[in-house]
């Protein structure tokens, strides 16, 4: 009384490239979100020194205004 149950060559193609689609997908993204990840973190480097910068430069040109 087993039922067999024909299988589908078809499904299985697709199942097995939409699996592997989606696994490569998954990787590119990741490869992306490294890449933006690095630039951010970059660019806040940047923006941090350059408003270290300046602070400095307006400190010294308070100073330059005192002493005159």
């Amino acid at each position: 009384m087993t039922k067999k149950v024909p299988l589908n060559y078809d499904f299985v193609a697709v199942f097995i490239a939409l699996f592997v689609a989606s696994c490569a997908y998954n990787i590119y993204q990741q490869f992306q979100y490294k890449d933006l990840f690095a630039a951010h973190t970059e660019l806040t480097w940047s923006a941090q020194n350059a408003e270290a910068n300046l602070v400095y430069i307006r400190n010294q040109l308070e100073a330059c205004k005192k002493q005159d």
